[in-house]
């Protein structure tokens, strides 16, 4: 039965028995050593053990296989030699199931070391870390946004307001909409009052990154609402006028203009 044997190519070929080195250097030696980092991004580094299931791993891939067929028929018989203690797990251990496969020889030749799962290529690993890496920066952000998407909405309805209307717009109490569309635009809203069973609300939003506050006036008996947008503190006084609350606003000139 062929065995495993350590020593350098030149002992392989002074070997009385028939030999063959797959050591360092050599068309079968192991890529992966231990030491070397696993081939993940910023991946751990292997122990021998690691380095050689890494090595039967990589000959189950698509292209490992093609090599795993050729090593299988070039080794087959052979005593395996490479530098590696005795003692310590090697490459050259898997080459020797690899090539020494007492199955059915109608059958694959390497059947049995096929058997597993096969190793990804390292661009795939790396981009699916990349995947999961971006999935938790856009999960964080998600969170950010949901965080503070409030406070955002009533501070920006609050400094526009007061772009928009004037000093006197410091007198609005904004407050938040619920969490409905946080990751599509700010949105507040401040009441005004409720007169003649209308209620009356400014409403802000910076919908396709454009500011905007409208005037809504709701029924408060039935589901019909009127929205107009406010373009100054005079026009908002105008829109004012055409509802009841105006009567309330300028009572001393019988709500009339």
């Amino acid at each position: 039965m062929p065995a495993r044997l350590r020593g350098a190519a030149p002992d392989a070929a002074a070997s009385s028995t028939a030999c063959a080195y797959v050591g360092p250097l050599s068309p079968y030696a192991n890529p992966f050593a231990a030491g070397d980092r696993s081939p993940t991004q910023a991946g751990p580094r292997m122990d021998a053990e690691e380095a050689v299931d890494l090595f039967a791993a990589t000959l189950r891939g698509p292209v490992g296989r093609f090599y795993a067929d050729e090593f299988a028929r070039a080794l087959r018989g052979l005593d395996l030699m490479c530098t590696c203690p005795l003692d310590v797990p090697c490459h050259a251990d898997v080459l020797l199931r690899l090539a020494n496969d007492h199955g059915d020889r109608n059958t694959n030749p390497t059947r049995n070391l096929m058997e597993g799962p096969p190793m990804p290529h390292p661009i795939m690993l790396s981009a699916a870390e990349q995947l999961t890496a971006g999935e938790k920066r856009r999960t964080t952000a998600r969170e950010d946004a949901f965080r503070t998407w409030g406070p955002r909405s009533t501070y920006a309805a609050a400094r526009y307001a007061r772009r928009l209307l004037g000093a006197e717009a410091a007198t609005l109490e904004w407050q938040t909409l619920g969490l409905l569309s946080f990751e599509e635009h700010l949105q507040a809203f401040a009441s005004l009052d409720t007169v003649g069973g209308q209620h009356l609300e400014l409403y802000y939003s910076d919908q396709d990154g454009t500011d905007s506050i409208t005037l809504r006036v709701s029924c408060m008996s039935c589901p019909s609402q009127r929205v107009h947008e406010v373009t100054s503190l005079e026009q908002l006084g105008q829109l004012l006028s055409q509802t009841p609350a105006w009567s309330f606003i300028t009572p001393r000139d019988g709500g009339k203009l």
